[in-house]
C-alpha cells in the first residue's frame, strides 16, 4: 500500500508504479517507460492472456501521467480521487475529472504516442530513428505523400490560386509522434492538363535525421453540370428535334466566362453529327485555346398526324425544277403558313414535337 496526503491507493493502481518510475520522473522517463511497455505488452505482439489488462494499465497511466494537470490530481487525491472525486464536505463527491475506457481509449493513447495503432510500425519507426542517431550516412529523403486536388472546370478555365491543406507526422528526438497542421497555395495556371502534379519540397513526414520528403497534389477536374473536359477542348450535348435536324436553328451556349454564343447549324445534321466551334475551349498552356464540340442528338416526335405526314411527303416529292403552277401553290402555301392571323408559322409545338434547340 502506498500512502497519498492521508489517502490510500492500492499498488497495483498506482501509475508510478505501473511504469516502473519514482515519483520525481519527468517527461522524458515518463515517455520512454510508456515507449518501453507498451510496445511489450501489446496484444498485437505479446500473445500472452494478461498482455491485454496490463497493456490497458499502462496506457491509462501514461494518459495520467503525461498531462500535467491529471498528474497532479493524481499526486494529491490517488486514482480515486481522479476518477470519482474527493469529499465535498456534505458526504458527496466532487471533482472528478478522468474516466477510462477499456475498449477504445488503450488503442487510441497508444496511436496518439506512436503515430500509428500498428505495433509493427512503430517498432520500424523505431528501428529507423535508432539507425539515423548511430550512422553518419547523408540523411535521407523521406517517402513521396499524394493527394488529389479537386478544381472545378470553372477554376481550370481561369487559372486560380487553390488553398490546400495536409497533415504530417513529425518525430521528436525523445521518440513521440505530433500531428502538424500544413496550409499550401496551389498556383493553378489557366487550362493545366488533368493529372498535373504540383510538389512541395520538404513537406512530408518529419523524423530526426530524415529530410522530410515531397508532398505531391495531383490535379483532378469535378464533373461539371454541361460540360465535359477532353484535353483542352470541350464537349456540351445537344438535343434537336428533327426538324430543326433537317432545316437548320440555332443553338444557344452559355460559355464558362459568361458569355452566350449563338452557333448556327446550318448543315443537315445526321447521327453522330458534331458541330465544332474553334477557339471556345480551355486554355492551351502553349497559346490558343481549344475547340467547342456541340455532339448532337436527335429528338423525333412521339407521334405525327396524317396531315403532317401528307406535307412532309410533299415536301420530299417536290421537283428540282417546280413548274409555274407548283411555284404558285408554294407562295400560295408559304402565304398561309405565315399568315399573323390565320397561320401556323408561330404556334406552339406539343411537348413531344419540340420546335426550340434544347441544350443539355
Amino acid at each position: 500500500m502506498v500512502q497519498l496526503n492521508g489517502g490510500m491507493i492500492s499498488a497495483s493502481n498506482d501509475y508510478y508504479d505501473i511504469l516502473a518510475l519514482t515519483r520525481n520522473a519527468d517527461d522524458l522517463g515518463i515517455r520512454r517507460a510508456f515507449r518501453r511497455l507498451a510496445l511489450k505488452y501489446h496484444p498485437g505482439i505479446n500473445k500472452e492472456d494478461a498482455a491485454i489488462s496490463e497493456f490497458a494499465r499502462v496506457c491509462e497511466a501514461y494518459d495520467v501521467l503525461s498531462d500535467a494537470k491529471r498528474k497532479g490530481f493524481f499526486d494529491l487525491h490517488g486514482e480515486t480521487g481522479l476518477k470519482d472525486g474527493i469529499p465535498d464536505g456534505q458526504g458527496g463527491l466532487k471533482g472528478r475529472i478522468y474516466s477510462f475506457d477499456l475498449e477504445t481509449t488503450p488503442t487510441l493513447v497508444f496511436a496518439k504516442f506512436f503515430g500509428t495503432a500498428n505495433p509493427y510500425e512503430a517498432l520500424d519507426a523505431i528501428a529507423a530513428q535508432f539507425e539515423a542517431m548511430t550512422t553518419n550516412e547523408q540523411p535521407k529523403t523521406g517517402k513521396n505523400k499524394l493527394y488529389t486536388v479537386e478544381l472545378s472546370l470553372e477554376e481550370v478555365h481561369h487559372g486560380c490560386l487553390k488553398k490546400v491543406t495536409h497533415k504530417r507526422k513529425v518525430l521528436t528526438e525523445a521518440g513521440e509522434y505530433l500531428e502538424e497542421a500544413r496550409t499550401l497555395t496551389i498556383d493553378v495556371k489557366p487550362g493545366l492538363p488533368t493529372g498535373t502534379r504540383f510538389v512541395f519540397e520538404g513537406e512530408g513526414n518529419k523524423t530526426p535525421k530524415k529530410v522530410p520528403g515531397p508532398v505531391v497534389f495531383v490535379l483532378k477536374v469535378m464533373p461539371h453540370a454541361r460540360f465535359s473536359r477532353r484535353g483542352s477542348d470541350l464537349a456540351q450535348k445537344v438535343t434537336l428535334p428533327l426538324y430543326q435536324a433537317l432545316v437548320g436553328t440555332f443553338v444557344e451556349v452559355q460559355t464558362l466566362d459568361n458569355r452566350t454564343l449563338s452557333v448556327p447549324i446550318t448543315d443537315i445534321v445526321t447521327p453522330g453529327f458534331k458541330q465544332v466551334v474553334p477557339g471556345e475551349g480551355l486554355p492551351k498552356p502553349t497559346g490558343g485555346k481549344g475547340d467547342l464540340i456541340l455532339e448532337v442528338e436527335l429528338l423525333f416526335p412521339a407521334a405525327i398526324s396524317e396531315s403532317q405526314k401528307m406535307l412532309i411527303k410533299s415536301a420530299f416529292f417536290l421537283p428540282p425544277v417546280p413548274t409555274k403552277d407548283q411555284v404558285l401553290a408554294l407562295r400560295a402555301y408559304d402565304k398561309a403558313f405565315v399568315d399573323p392571323l390565320k397561320g401556323w408559322a408561330h404556334c406552339k409545338a406539343k411537348d413531344d414535337e419540340v420546335h426550340v434547340a434544347m441544350v443539355r
